[in-house]
């Protein structure tokens, strides 16, 4: 059911991350600058009153933010987190698709200052706006370079 719920045009994003692996997959889209995120709902995502778990929206939040920050930067490798905030809006329910595209208010050498909005069913469910640190590029193992290099397709 879950991909029957996916947008064409979507493909799954590769995501080395063990706990992120644990509520996808998430899927992708690239459009110019911008690079939407998504994820079908599943019974998985859910709390017990039928509608998505808020951690799972800040989540999804978190990872909208940090690959559109990747996106922009041109380097497809973790962008950690430094700061993040939240506002429920509505409830996400489940069997829907979920998705958010990161908006860069601005970037400079170090840092990346995102929001998103998280939709689902029309809705607005989530507002979010962190800060993510661009990757050292010499901290980036030398055998993964030119792999992670560039914008996503």
């Amino acid at each position: 059911m879950s991909q029957s719920l996916v947008p064409q045009g979507f493909q799954k994003l590769p995501v080395p991350d063990d706990f992120v692996q644990l509520i996808g997959p998430l899927w992708f889209k690239a459009e110019g600058e911008r690079l939407r995120v998504g994820l079908p709902l599943e019974a998985r995502h859910g709390n017990p009153m039928g509608w998505a778990h808020g951690g799972l929206l800040v989540t999804v939040a978190d990872m909208v933010m940090g690959a559109g920050s990747g996106h922009v930067t041109g380097i497809r490798w973790p962008h950690p987190t430094v700061s993040l905030s939240t506002e429920f809006v509505h409830g996400a329910r489940l069997g829907q698709w979920l998705e958010g595209s990161a908006r860069i208010a601005r970037r400079t050498m170090n840092f990346c200052f995102c929001s998103c909005d998280l939709v689902c069913g029309g809705e607005i469910v989530l507002v979010a706006s962190g800060v993510f640190k661009v990757p050292d590029l010499d901290k980036i193992p030398a055998e993964l370079r030119d792999k992670v290099m560039g914008k996503w397709e």
